[in-house]
């Protein structure tokens, strides 16, 4: 699994490991008790994404490359948050990688959807957020790969802006049991199964369920 964090539009300074404090949440679900599936994740050359340089998205195909050099033919899973949602999406169409998850990703409107075909693809928004990297607008990407890649699902936290933070725990528990899922480790708890096959089945604001035992 690689994982990658966010960062800014643009900016050419040294990357700042305040964007992978969330992310830790995240690393521990993913790689289970014992011997489970390895995870890798990328601290970029520089902070930002840079226009056409697209300095992120090359970042992580270099990654890719290195995962290949590591473990061999073995299928990735790329999980981007943010500014790392973007990239995660742009590098889709590496041969190696089966499953694409988007936490709150940047997904402007001339994003590229044809490279998703034959990929597993999960997004999580935040209903509310209305930043740069808004729910509206990766609510249109859904939309448009829905066209190339039936297997997508898009869930949606309501209430919830830009961070996700009062959901978090819902967040890093969905996206660690969609990869799990994908890559044939362990099935869904029914609430996140029936949500979705909701989403799959059309309704991409579908809304986040919560997986937190009860009590907590």
């Amino acid at each position: 699994m690689l994982v990658l964090p966010g960062g800014f539009i643009r900016s050419r300074g040294r990357y700042w490991r305040f964007v992978e404090i969330e992310l830790r949440n995240l690393f521990p679900l993913l790689t289970g008790e014992g011997d489970g599936p390895a995870v890798h994740l990328l601290r970029y050359r520089c902070r930002g994404w840079n226009g056409r340089r697209a300095d992120t998205a090359v970042d992580a195909r270099w990654a890719l490359e290195m995962i290949g050099e590591l473990h061999g033919e073995v299928p990735i899973a790329v999980v981007g948050n943010s500014l790392g949602g973007r990239a995660a999406f742009r590098v889709a169409g590496h041969p190696r990688v089966t499953t694409v998850v988007g936490v709150a990703p940047w997904l402007p409107d001339q994003e590229e959807v044809e490279h998703l075909a034959g990929r597993r693809v999960l997004m999580v928004h935040g209903e509310r957020d209305r930043s740069g990297a808004s729910a509206r607008r990766s609510l249109a990407y859904a939309r448009r790969a829905r066209s190339v890649v039936p297997d997508l699902a898009r869930l949606e936290a309501p209430g919830e802006g830009r961070y996700l933070l009062r959901r978090s725990a819902d967040v890093w528990a969905t996206t660690a049991c969609f990869v799990h899922d994908a890559l044939g480790i362990a099935a869904p708890p029914p609430p996140l199964a029936e949500a979705l096959k909701r989403a799959r089945d059309g309704d991409l604001r579908t809304p986040l369920p919560s997986l937190r035992p009860a009590g907590t």
